[in-house]
């Protein structure tokens, strides 16, 4: 992709199965409903709300209504450093944990004509300060998006000692799910014991610390199963399983099908698709 892309997103382009982005991607939404889910957090995305997805997070469109009208900007990860040089560590930070907020029908406005300049500019490429005006749109419908969550979060969720155990927990299960997935470790990891571990999760994110842990394990699992050139082996050793029975076994018990199953599915889908 170029550094920075703008398309329009209509129920037909919504992507049916998880994938891990590739790219930052700002989402708008205009008009209609959509769920989200980005690393296991739910998002719902109505008319004058707003979401932010960073590279390598795993992303799952559901339950897009036929009114669903997004604009998407999609940053290269290159883009993506510029955006972010000189942006306060703390912004960047929060963003990434409190990446979605909703707008007033002015503040709509606003941004819709943020976005409007920002299209100008992209197409303004004999101008010799195209790269720099282009960075500069995008700082300001960030900073928009940045004031719009700060305030959402401190009347709704101040920042507690649970709040910062949850995030702590979340990142410490992006890194390490593919070598374990007992709560155990990651109650010892965090120097908690497992019973307070798991009343904060359900406490904070509505699930048990497991069902999280495992829920998040899956998605990393089906995106590893598309990929066309690793074997159902592989996936499992990626996982560290011991075998590839252990490993269908544990796929199978959480989403009903066998690795394999999926795969045929998947496969199905995309000839349906394309005929």
């Amino acid at each position: 992709m170029d550094k920075l892309s703008i398309t329009e997103i209509t129920l037909d382009c919504v992507p049916k199965q998880p994938f891990r982005s590739e790219h930052g991607e700002l989402l708008f939404c205009h008009s209609g409903h959509i769920r989200i889910y980005i690393n296991q957090y739910v998002y719902e995305l109505n008319s004058g709300s707003a979401v932010m997805i960073f590279p390598e997070q795993i992303v799952l469109y559901c339950e897009a209504d036929k009114q669903l009208e997004l604009t998407s900007i999609s940053f290269s990860k290159e883009f993506l450093h510029d955006l972010f040089y000189s942006f306060p560590s703390d912004k960047v930070s929060f963003l990434r944990e409190h990446n979605c907020c909703s707008f007033r029908e002015e503040d709509r406005t606003l941004m819709q004509h943020y976005l409007e300049l920002l299209k100008l500019k992209l197409a303004d490429n004999q101008n010799f300060y195209h790269t720099e005006q282009i960075v500069l749109c995008a700082r300001m419908i960030l900073y928009e998006i940045v004031e719009k969550a700060e305030r959402i979060y401190s009347a709704t969720q101040p920042t507690t000692a649970c709040w910062q155990l949850k995030d702590r927990f979340v990142s410490i299960v992006e890194k390490d799910i593919r070598r374990f997935r007992s709560v155990d470790y990651y109650a010892d990891h965090l120097c908690v014991t497992v019973r307070h571990l798991s009343k904060v999760i359900k406490q904070t994110m509505g699930y048990s610390a497991k069902q999280w842990i495992d829920n998040y394990a899956i998605l990393e699992m089906k995106v590893a199963l598309q990929s066309a050139t690793l074997s159902v082996q592989e996936v499992a050793w990626m996982f560290h399983f011991p075998d590839p029975s252990t490993f269908s076994r544990y796929f199978k018990k959480h989403t009903r099908y066998s690795p394999s199953e999926y795969r045929n599915a998947l496969y199905l889908m995309a000839q349906k698709q394309n005929s």
